[in-house]
Order: structure tokens, then C-alpha cells, then sequence
């Protein structure tokens, strides 16, 4: 507790103190080498991550996120044991504890808990004894065992952090002495002249590559980099040939009429009275027993076959990347329904969130009073206010038209195909009962067709050439041939990915491509190598041109963002040069500039009439006295000051506001503990050549 207290008293140096601690505790190993394991994936301050154990907390992301991509899961799973590691080292040493009735305490009070109706009792109330039974019924099986254990682990990790953050956090605080010292910087202000001279008026001055060298070294935290590489590639798309798309046509043609196929004469579509057999057979896409309507059909199809004769085939023709054929069989209207209706669920019914607990006979008699007072004009207001439907929200239209076609719950579509445009009934459905409005009808015209649609793939012998091509354009590569020349002599076209981490998964025109990512970082891999990857319908052939080792920023890159902050400096020394002279006067006179004043200038209220806001200047104020004439650089120009009048702070006596100010900020500073933490921890990746 003595030490906690020394800390409350110094809360500027706590950052200090934890970043020289952690900072002593990283290179306390850096010269013991206890050799590296090869199944290890990484380490963490000198401490291995196990392949094996990482490939089982893996495994459980991908089955938790089976839509993230491998990479997403990846990350997600090392830097749950990258924050596990950090602070276990810290954990330990600070002596923070868990104990079960803390573990059982974060359980009962976590809202996924308490609100789930797996856990609730009669009366709809979070039940304690049916956690209990939960978690002994989940412990009773070896999975389920072995599935609570980790659960555990993760409450007693998260409890363990959360102690860490708060010890942190309250050794923040200020003593009055810095709240006063914060009222005074902020509420000082005075009346100033000033001359002022702006950068620009210097119009040139030059910075040399060895200037901005020594800049980048001597400010290398702004400007280290991860390693990266640089690939150019050609992408050999396997394309259907105009002989390809020919053949296809052709081959539906044939199917037109009757044709000959092993010595029997089977009837084409045009004259086959068992079309759904004919389609499931002949076609790519097996028989739709739908209505087509215009939308249905690719634009001008639908008009082009609606005033055919009954058994007349339209095709084929091109859609996409298909080529159909259409038998026309006869039109068909079709009715379709919009409606909206109010939901009355109960406990045990399909829709049951977990704030509805009443029961079905409650529901009923809440349904059969809103049914005897709903009508056409109160109806949305009841959705709004009585609904357990997310259409409520929408004062209980369903959305969207409607067709019989399976898509709504039988009562349901019952009642609204089988009644009149404006009528409101009740019906009961797994979902619990329903009070609907029948709000519009229609009926649209349609077709019954049977279509016939073959994919226009490239040929073997397509793929072959495709092939070839590919194979030739490597190997001239290796051969020492030049990129240009070749694309050039070829057209092909030449592509750019850069800035490809070791654990970038995606190349721009080529979408999610791993394993070439991976290759451009293995040892064997060199500068100047090339390789084939066989993608799912291309082959592309990729050049490394470049590796990046992980260090500070090149010269080039770095040039945009130096250049200007060393001109700057320069300019000011310049400026500052000229301006001479012992009075505010002649150091106006020495550069040709007249003098200004600003009255009431503060940090708080940093505008000036010429130069703008600069905090620089007003920072400058809080150290100069009555009379002193100061030569500031600020954001635009520097500025020659002198201060006329110095106002008397007001003297508020208690500064415990202040301190809170600055404890609150403190204290919100405690999101940052984790990256202090790891900023000052020594990791070792090694994912890249894993994943």
C-alpha cells in the first residue's frame, strides 16, 4: 500500500515507472538463448506459443466464425494469447487472485446469463439453480468438460485483467497542487504586441538526402515499418474460345428438334411431353416448377415469348454466362398479397423473445381483445404499440408481395389468399397468434416454361493452350527475358501488388490468394524468382520484385513527410536570424513587418489577429513577465512578443475541480495499459510461415 501511495502522489511518472519496469523485465532474456522449437508458432517476452495449442483455439474460432476468412481467424486467435501472455507475466507479479464465489458472481450478473430463458423460473426470473444444473449437466461428458474448463478459463483471465486495469487505474489521481497548476495554465492570459513573420516568406531553402536521414534515425519510432513485399504478375484467364461458345450453341440447337442419340430417336424439347425429365437431363439446372415473369427472365426474353404459339421453343441465346433454350407451355396469372399483422407470442411459442413471459392463454385473450377493436385506421398504431413482431417497427407490414408458394406459415398464408383486400382476421401459428390486415392484392401475368441452360465452360483444349501460354512467359522470365518486352511483344498485361505484409491475404485483381503472399516471404524465395499458381480458372505467373526487411522507412518514401518538417525548421532559423533589435520596434523594422496586438490571450483562447490560433505562443506566455520580448517559432511563422500587460488570475482558493479534471483524464487513460504493455513486450511472430 506504500508503494500505492507513492504512485497517487506522482501520477505523471506512472507510465514512466511501468514502461522502465516492463522495459528491465524484456531485456532481463535477451542474452539467454534457449534454442527455438519448430512447432512453436511465436513467443511472448521469452514465453513459447505451442503450434498444438494454437491449432486447438483455432479450431474453436473457425467453428465460432465459420464465415471469417483464415487469416481473420488467425489474428483473432493470437491476439486473444498475445493479451493472455502480457498480462500473466504482470498478473503474477502484482499477486491478483480469483476466487470461485468471483468467478460464480461474474456468471450470475453477466446479461447473457441472466436473460437467456434457458436460466429463467416460472414467474420469468433469472434462476441460479438452473445455471447450476446447466453448467453440472455440461461437466458430465468429457467434451463438455473439457468445453466448461476453458469457459472457466476465459472468466478467471478476464477477471484477472480487469483487477490489473482497475489497480492501475487507481493510482491515478492529481493533488490540488496539480489542480492549481492546471487552473493556471489554462486562465493565464495577457494583453501582447507582437510582429509576425510567416515561413512562406522564405521562398526556397534546401534540404539534403543526409539531412533527412539523420531525421528519420533520430526519430525512428514515427517511422519503422513492417516487412513487405513487392510482386508483378500476369494473369492467364481460362476463357471459353469462340469455338467453345459455338460448340455449346450447336449443342442446344441439336436439342430442338428430335435427334438420334446410341441408335434411338428420342423427341426433342419441341416435341417431348415429359419436359421436366427432358430439362433434369439436358440441362446445367435441373427443372424450376415456377411462374416466370418479366424480372425472372433476362430483359426482352419474357415479350419475345408471351405471344408465341403453346409448345414453341424461343433460343437459345446468351445470359451470362449460360446459353438457354426455352420452351414456352402456357401463361399463367398469379395472385400475390401484401398484409401486415400484430404477433401476440408466449412463453414456448416459436418467436419467444426473452422478455415475453406470458403464457398462451394470456396471449389468446390479448389477441381477441385487439382483434375486436382493430380496424383499417387504427391498426399501424397497434402494431406499433402491441406487436412482438420486429415489423412492429413498421406498424406490422409484413413486407413485400406474397405468393402461395410455401414461403409463409400455412394459417397464415390460409387466411390471406383466401380473403378479400382490406380484411382482418385472426389466426393461431407456431409463432403464437396473429392479428392480420389484408392491405393489397394483385394479379400479374406469367409464364410456364421449361428452360434449358448450359454453362459456357472453356474447353480442355482451351485450358490446354491457356496453359502453354503461361508455361512459355515463365519460362522466358527465368531465362532473363525482360517483363516489358514480353508483355509488350504479347499484350499482356503487366500487374502491381505492393506493400504485401507477411500475413496479407489479399492481392488487388486476384482477391484472396494465401499462398502466394506465403511464398513471396520463404528463405528459398529470392528477388527476381518466378512461380505458376493454378487458380480456379487462371494461371498466373508471379515475379518477386522486391523484399522489405522490417525496419525504418526508405529514404524515397520517407522524403513527402521530411522534407516539409526540415524546411520548416530551417525556414524559422532564417527568420529568427533576421529578426534583430532590442525593442519590438526594430525587430518590426529588421523584417519589414509592422506590429500587432491581441488582448486577453490565453491557452484557452489562442486566436491572434494576425497568425492565427497558436498554442506554441500562448504555451510561451505563461513564462515571460511584463516587459520581456520573447522570439517564438509557432505553426505559420515565428513571432517576436511582447507582453503589455499581464492579468491577475482570480483566485479561486480550492482547486479540487481541476484535480478531478485531470484524474478523470488520467483515468481514461487505463484503455492504453494493455498497448503499454505490449509496446514494451518482446514478440516473436511466426504465423507467416505457418497460416
Amino acid at each position: 500500500m506504500a508503494i500505492l501511495g507513492n504512485i497517487r502522489k506522482r501520477p505523471i511518472f506512472l507510465v514512466m515507472i511501468i514502461g522502465l519496469a516492463l522495459f528491465a523485465f524484456v531485456i532481463s532474456g535477451i542474452f539467454t538463448d534457449n534454442g527455438s522449437n519448430r512447432n512453436n508458432i511465436g513467443s511472448i517476452n521469452g514465453n513459447d506459443i505451442s503450434g498444438e495449442e494454437f491449432a486447438r483455439r483455432l479450431d474453436v474460432q473457425r467453428n465460432r466464425n465459420q464465415n471469417g476468412s483464415s487469416i481473420q481467424n488467425v489474428n483473432t486467435v493470437w491476439n486473444s494469447l498475445v493479451r493472455e501472455k502480457i498480462y500473466e507475466d504482470q498478473i503474477e507479479k502484482s499477486g491478483i487472485t480469483v476466487s470461485e464465489n468471483d468467478i460464480w458472481n461474474s456468471m450470475i450478473n453477466n446479461p447473457a446469463y441472466q436473460n437467456s430463458p434457458n436460466f429463467k423460473n416460472e414467474e420469468g426470473l433469472f434462476d441460479e439453480d438452473k445455471l447450476k444444473e446447466f453448467i453440472a449437466t455440461m461437466k458430465s461428458t468429457p467434451q463438455g468438460k473439457l468445453n466448461w474448463l476453458n469457459a472457466e478459463k476465459n472468466i478467471v483471465n478476464s477477471l484477472k485483467q480487469t483487477s490489473y486495469d482497475n489497480l492501475v487505474k487507481a493510482g491515478l489521481t492529481a493533488s490540488l497542487k496539480e489542480g492549481q497548476q492546471f487552473y493556471t495554465s489554462n486562465n493565464t492570459s495577457a494583453d501582447i504586441k507582437y510582429v509576425f513573420e510567416p515561413y512562406t516568406s522564405i521562398k526556397e531553402v534546401k534540404v539534403s538526402d543526409a539531412e533527412i536521414t539523420a531525421y528519420i534515425k533520430n526519430h525512428a519510432d514515427e517511422f519503422e515499418v513492417e516487412a513487405s513485399t513487392e510482386i508483378e504478375y500476369v494473369n492467364f484467364e481460362v476463357k471459353p474460345s469462340a469455338e467453345d461458345i459455338a460448340k455449346v450453341k450447336t449443342d442446344l440447337t441439336v436439342l430442338i428438334n428430335d435427334f438420334v442419340e446410341d441408335g434411338t430417336t428420342i423427341p426433342g424439347l419441341k416435341n417431348t411431353t415429359d419436359y421436366v425429365s427432358f430439362v433434369n437431363e439436358f440441362s446445367d439446372i435441373n427443372y424450376e416448377d415456377k411462374v416466370y415473369f418479366a424480372n425472372d427472365l433476362m430483359t426482352g426474353v419474357y415479350d419475345s415469348i408471351k405471344n408465341l404459339p403453346k409448345g414453341s421453343v424461343y433460343g437459345p441465346y446468351i445470359d451470362g454466362d449460360y446459353y438457354k433454350l426455352i420452351k414456352f407451355i402456357d401463361k399463367k396469372n398469379e395472385f400475390s398479397v401484401k398484409s401486415s399483422h400484430i404477433l401476440l407470442a408466449y412463453e414456448g411459442s416459436a418467436s419467444q423473445k426473452p422478455d415475453v413471459t406470458r403464457t398462451k392463454e394470456e396471449a389468446e385473450k390479448e389477441a381477441k381483445r385487439l382483434f375486436r377493436i382493430a380496424n383499417a385506421t387504427n391498426f399501424a398504431e397497434l402494431a406499433k404499440t402491441n406487436s412482438d413482431d420486429s415489423s412492429a417497427s413498421r406498424g406490422g407490414e409484413l413486407g413485400g408481395w406474397y405468393k402461395e408458394d410455401g414461403k409463409l406459415v400455412k394459417e397464415y398464408s390460409d387466411f390471406i389468399f383466401n380473403n378479400r383486400k382490406g380484411k382482418i382476421g385472426m389466426v393461431e401459428t407456431v409463432f403464437g397468434y396473429h392479428i392480420i390486415k389484408i392491405d393489397e392484392t394483385k394479379t400479374e401475368p406469367g409464364l410456364n416454361i421449361a428452360l434449358i441452360a448450359n454453362k459456357i465452360d472453356a474447353s480442355p483444349e482451351t485450358e490446354s493452350n491457356v496453359y502453354q501460354q503461361a508455361e512459355t512467359f515463365a519460362s522466358d522470365l527465368i531465362d532473363g527475358k525482360d517483363i516489358l518486352e514480353l508483355a509488350k511483344t504479347s499484350n499482356y498485361a503487366i500487374k502491381k501488388a505492393n506493400n504485401l505484409k507477411a500475413l496479407s491475404e489479399s492481392i488487388i485483381g486476384l482477391g484472396n490468394q494465401r499462398d502466394i503472399v506465403k511464398w513471396t516471404y520463404e528463405k528459398g524465395t529470392k528477388i527476381g524468382d518466378v512461380k505458376r499458381f493454378d487458380l480456379e480458372n487462371s494461371f498466373v505467373i508471379v515475379i518477386l520484385k522486391n523484399k522489405l526487411n522490417k525496419g525504418l522507412k526508405s529514404l524515397a518514401s520517407s522524403k513527402p513527410i521530411v522534407v516539409p518538417i526540415l524546411e520548416k525548421i530551417k525556414k524559422g532559423q532564417l527568420i529568427k536570424e533576421k529578426m534583430v533589435g532590442s525593442t519590438l520596434e526594430d525587430i518590426a523594422k529588421s523584417v519589414g513587418k509592422s506590429v500587432n496586438s491581441t488582448n486577453g490571450v490565453s491557452i484557452m483562447k489562442p486566436a491572434l489577429s494576425v497568425g492565427g490560433s497558436d498554442e506554441n505562443i500562448t504555451g510561451a506566455l505563461l513564462y515571460m513577465k511584463q516587459g520581456d520580448i520573447k522570439i517564438v517559432e509557432g505553426k505559420n511563422g515565428v513571432y517576436a512578443i511582447e507582453i503589455i500587460k499581464k492579468i491577475p488570475l482570480y483566485d479561486i482558493k480550492k482547486y479540487d475541480t481541476y484535480s478531478k479534471t485531470i484524474t478523470t483524464q488520467l483515468k481514461n487513460k487505463t484503455t492504453q495499459v494493455f498497448n503499454a504493455l505490449k509496446n514494451a513486450s518482446e514478440v516473436d511472430d511466426q504465423r507467416a510461415t505457418r497460416y
